[in-house]
C-alpha cells in the first residue's frame, strides 16, 4: 500500500515538472514597440506580444500571438513571420538596425494563409494566433549545439515596405523581435508518446490505490 502511495506521489510530481517546464521560456513583449527603423504599415497584426519555443526530442514547436488577427493586416501589406534558429553557427544579425543580439544561421517562415518555406514543416494561422513546427529531422545538421541549444527569435515583416537606402536596405520590412536583440532557448517537453504512457500509469495507481483503501 505504502509503496503503491509514493510511486503515484512520484508520478503526480513528475506530471506537474513537465507543465511547468512547458511554459517555462515563454516571451512577452509590450504591445506597440516597433523596430524604429519599420517602412511598412503599423498594424497589431505585425507586432507580436508572445512567443513560446519548445521541443519534445523530435520537433520544434514555435507559436505565438499577436496584438490584431492576421487577418487585420492593412490593405496592401504582406505578412511574413520569420523564425530565425541559431544551431550553433549563427553569425547573420541585424546590427544595421540596432539588433545585433539576434543571430541565426537558417529560418523558418510562415505567410498569412500558413504557408511555410519548407513542405516538411507544418504551420497555421487561427485568429491573432500563429505556428509553426519543425521536426528536427527536417532541420539542417546542427553547427555545434545540441538540438535541446538550439536558440530562436521571431520577427514579423511586412514585405510591402520600401526598401531604404544602405545599411538598412530591406530590413525596413521588419517591424518586431521577440525576444527584443536576444535570443530565447527552446523549453524541453515530454513526447505526446510519453505524456500518454505517464496518463496510463497514473490512472492505474489510482486504480490500485481505489482497491486497497
Amino acid at each position: 500500500m505504502i509503496r503503491s502511495l509514493s510511486t503515484f506521489a512520484v508520478v503526480v510530481v513528475a506530471v506537474f515538472e513537465m507543465a511547468g517546464v512547458a511554459n517555462a521560456n515563454l516571451i512577452t513583449d509590450p504591445v506597440g514597440d516597433f523596430v524604429l527603423t519599420f517602412g511598412g504599415h503599423p498594424s497589431g497584426a505585425f507586432d507580436v506580444v508572445s512567443a513560446d519555443g519548445t521541443f519534445d526530442g523530435s520537433t520544434f514547436h514555435l507559436t505565438a500571438n499577436l496584438a490584431d488577427e492576421v487577418s487585420d493586416a492593412p490593405a496592401g501589406s504582406v505578412p511574413l513571420y520569420v523564425w530565425g534558429i541559431d544551431t550553433g553557427t549563427g553569425t547573420n544579425n541585424f546590427a544595421n538596425i540596432g539588433h545585433a543580439g539576434v543571430h541565426f544561421n537558417f529560418v523558418a517562415t510562415l505567410t498569412a494563409l500558413g504557408v511555410t518555406n519548407n513542405a516538411a514543416y507544418h504551420g497555421g494561422v487561427t485568429g491573432n494566433s500563429i505556428f509553426i513546427d519543425l521536426p528536427l529531422s527536417a532541420l539542417p545538421p546542427s553547427t555545434g549545439f545540441a538540438p535541446q541549444d538550439y536558440l530562436w527569435n521571431l520577427w514579423p515583416r511586412d514585405t510591402s515596405a520600401p526598401v531604404a537606402p544602405a545599411p538598412i536596405g530591406n530590413a525596413t520590412a521588419i517591424s518586431d523581435f521577440a525576444p527584443d536583440n536576444s535570443m530565447a532557448r527552446f523549453s524541453a517537453v515530454p513526447e505526446p508518446a510519453t505524456v500518454a504512457l505517464l496518463g496510463l500509469g497514473l490512472f492505474s495507481l489510482a486504480s490500485i490505490r481505489r482497491r486497497r483503501l
